[in-house]
């Protein structure tokens, strides 16, 4: 019922630490992998999919010289499923919430896409194994507005990236059907998508465990403030966002494209009013400034963890067995902390 799809790297290990887990967790759909790496990385990817062979179903495709969305819009080519979502090859998404997810969406055809809780973890070292030293809540909000302009206006004055979470298939297909001409990759890789996915439905933000996604030093950083909007093919890129977007509200909404076009440029203004969008990179991890900084006061990480306890998704919470996400969480947990030992012998010669 559901199809993950993975965009990789240069990131073998990444890549193979997530298909242990998915082997682990006993996933029983697909998993679409576009893989721009080199034949080192390469040759490590395609002996672990063989040992996985008869587990999963795994679609392997090599595509070196793509960008991150003309990746994703091949992959959706093979996706046969009613349900797809994107997976980072540094994050995890738990399969019990796919399911309750593609549930959701199957009793509510005018949600677009649906989603659950999730945190944002750090590591103490490089790399995919290591001690977890951070752990925050990872925000997803719920749209409800009946109206896509309104739905719009409200993703970019306060959104989230909404790629993660459980889409119909033939959504994501409507998402990327323009974003690929894009070398931008802010327009391209997130922006057009995701509010696309906005303005096909509603949201849904359900109580279950979802996603687990790393910050590392090895990630892609699709953001870059300033230096974006001063690019210069930035101009070019937001006329297709505009059009793209525009045409796509005066279906939906029934309204002129004149006034589809105002209601991007209107809620496009609003989005690089908010600070935290052109000051901050697209980061998994942006709140490690602070966790940075509260190290170096005495007793303030202390006071950090208590207060960030009551959300629920800290770490000591996820880690207790009273916690209703502890079963899906450990998982992660054993895939994070434990390198298995042909890993090491390969990376380190030990």
């Amino acid at each position: 019922m559901i199809t993950l799809l993975v965009l990789t790297k240069n990131r073998s290990d990444f890549l193979i630490r997530l298909l242990r887990y998915y082997e682990d967790t006993g996933f029983e759909g697909c998993i679409c992998i576009a893989d721009g790496s080199g034949p080192d990385h390469v040759e490590r990817t395609k002996r672990m999919i063989e040992t996985l062979r008869g587990k999963f179903s795994i679609v392997y495709k090599g595509y070196p010289d793509l960008t991150l969305s003309e990746c994703l819009k091949r992959l959706l080519d093979f996706v046969s499923t009613p349900y797809a979502a994107f997976c980072g090859d540094d994050d995890f998404l738990i399969p019990s919430a796919l399911n309750k997810c593609a549930k959701f969406l199957d009793d509510h055809p005018d949600y677009a896409f649906a989603h659950g809780k999730g945190v944002n973890i750090a590591l103490d070292k490089k790399g995919p194994y290591g001690r977890i030293v951070d752990c925050s809540c990872y925000q997803q909000d719920e749209i409800e507005a009946e109206s896509a302009s309104q739905r719009l206006d409200y993703y970019l004055r306060h959104g989230h990236i909404t790629i993660f979470s459980v889409h119909r298939s033939e959504y994501l297909r409507v998402m990327y059907r323009d974003s690929y001409v894009l070398k931008d990759v802010v327009f391209g890789s997130e922006l057009i998508p995701c509010c696309h996915s906005i303005i096909l439905g509603k949201s849904k933000q359900l109580d279950c465990f979802h996603v687990v996604r790393q910050g590392h030093a090895q990630q892609i950083v699709i953001r870059s403030g300033y230096n974006w909007i001063t690019n210069p093919e930035w101009y070019s890129g937001y006329r297709v966002f505009r059009d793209s977007l525009a045409e796509a509200l005066a279906l939906q909404d029934n309204i002129s494209i004149v006034e589809a076009q105002k209601t991007v440029n209107h809620a496009f203004c609003a989005l690089l009013n908010n600070p935290d969008f052109l000051c901050s990179p697209t980061n998994k991890n942006s709140h490690s400034l602070w966790v940075r900084v509260g190290r170096k006061i005495p007793g303030a990480q202390r006071i950090w963890q208590f207060l960030h306890s009551f959300s629920g998704v800290s770490l000591s919470a996820l880690l207790r067995s009273s916690s209703p996400y502890h079963s899906d969480f450990m998982p992660v947990y054993k895939a994070l902390t434990t390198p298995p030992t042909e890993f090491l012998n390969e990376t380190t010669g030990k």
